[in-house]
């Protein structure tokens, strides 16, 4: 709070010169009334019934100030009043803007996981960062732990305008703007530098545009990493030891569809996911390990790790379009830098930490196959990239192009 009234310091000045001004205007009209004491009136009026003045008897229900205040008084407490009129509308002016310039305009945020994930601390780092461009003027507050519902249904309601951003992953965007299934496809991205040289280069700028259409405004891209396979039934190689395995996925046409070519049995459902684990109504799921190290998915009886790195899992830091269209233009272009500085820390954090979370897993008793023949994921899956056509289609080539496949 203290840090907010700093913020407002250049209006500080002016809510004291309308407090002085207040004050001086009750100086200046030599108000009799600054000075009377309660006792003081009721000994007027006492002296005004002694003297027939009105003839009033003192009492709470029957007072009437003529009884002690003079017609020259009653002057000067008119003029004050005109005076103070126009000096109270001037004050409770300054205070509401002074209110406005501490609390700022809210910007809701929202974001699936819990605060140790990714999704969440970019959100938080957007809100850090903003502040920094813009001191003040924005309150980003981050819903986190899926407090407005599946990535599906946050993004409904940044399309009606309910919900200004999110931090996303981009399975699920498929559903809104279908060009994001590019990103989706397997084994397209070698490694992580490949991944950032498509998204921040014409291939990312051209995507983002797709997002316009939808009624979205694509900030920025990062990363959660990418997905393997985990499960509590037994060892996975090749695909031939994932069949039958019940596995989640994302709420994505793509990523049934990748699952369903390796011969298991996906299940799209929504995040969190740990109980269904735990109850064995699944008996796998696919996620990055910054993923399954922080939901602490061995506790869910997820004993084994199977690194396919099968799909890079792209975020996106995404806004409803009207709202950031409808930004003065140099707020609008601090929200941009903002959501590239949270997401390229992100990036880092995610990367930086990979190695070790993996030791973790390991140390928590994770049995990890390192060296699955991807060769044979390759192949299985090769399908569903054959499949796509129109815009996916020439997207996927021209990512490959760009990563040298």
């Amino acid at each position: 709070m203290l840090g907010a009234w700093k913020r407002a310091c250049p209006l500080r000045s002016e809510i004291t010169r309308g407090c002085l001004l207040i004050q001086r205007a009750f100086a200046t009209s030599g108000c009799f009334l600054l000075d009377m004491k309660p006792w003081d009136a009721v000994e007027r009026s006492r002296t005004s019934r002694r003297k027939g003045a009105g003839g009033h008897t003192w009492s709470l229900s029957g007072f009437s100030p003529k009884a002690f205040i003079t017609p020259n008084q009653r002057r000067q407490i008119m003029k004050i009043g005109k005076r103070f009129g126009w000096i109270s509308a001037v004050v409770m002016f300054l205070f509401w803007t002074v209110s406005f310039a501490v609390a700022g305009t809210q910007v809701n945020i929202a974001a699936v996981t819990n605060p140790d994930f990714v999704h969440v601390k970019a959100a938080n780092w957007f809100g850090e960062e903003l502040n920094k461009l813009v001191p003040g003027k924005y309150d980003v507050v981050t819903h986190h732990s899926g407090a407005l519902g599946s990535e599906t249904q946050v993004l409904q309601q940044i399309q009606l305008g309910t919900t200004q951003m999110s931090v996303c992953t981009t399975g699920p965007v498929e559903a809104f703007v279908p060009e994001i299934k590019a990103l989706e496809m397997p084994f397209v991205f070698p490694s992580y530098e490949a991944a950032d040289k498509v998204l921040d280069g014409p291939i990312g700028k051209e995507l983002a545009k797709k997002f316009e259409k939808a009624g979205f405004v694509a900030l920025h891209f990062l990363d959660n990493g990418f997905r393997n396979l985990t499960n509590s039934k037994r060892p996975v190689k090749t695909p031939e030891d994932a069949k039958g395995l019940k596995i989640r996925t994302m709420e994505s046409p793509t990523h049934l569809a990748i699952w369903r070519a390796i011969g298991a049995n996906p299940t799209p459902m929504a995040w969190p996911i740990f109980t269904a684990l735990q109850q064995g109504v699944i008996d796998g799921q696919e996620n990055p390990i910054a993923v399954i190290y922080a939901a602490k998915l061995i506790e869910a009886g997820q004993k084994y790790l199977t690194l396919t790195r099968h799909v890079y899992s792209a975020l996106v830091v995404v806004a409803n379009k009207t709202f950031i269209d409808g930004l003065p233009e140099g707020d609008r272009k601090a929200f941009f830098d903002a959501a590239r500085a949270a997401s390229l820390r992100g990036r880092a954090f995610i990367r930086d930490n990979e190695a070790s979370q993996l030791e973790q897993l390991k140390t928590a008793g994770m049995l990890v196959e390192d060296k699955p023949d991807l060769q044979a994921f390759r192949k299985v899956t090769a399908p569903v990239i054959d499949g796509t056509s129109g815009e996916v289609k020439k997207l996927v080539q021209e990512i490959r192009q760009v990563v040298g496949q």
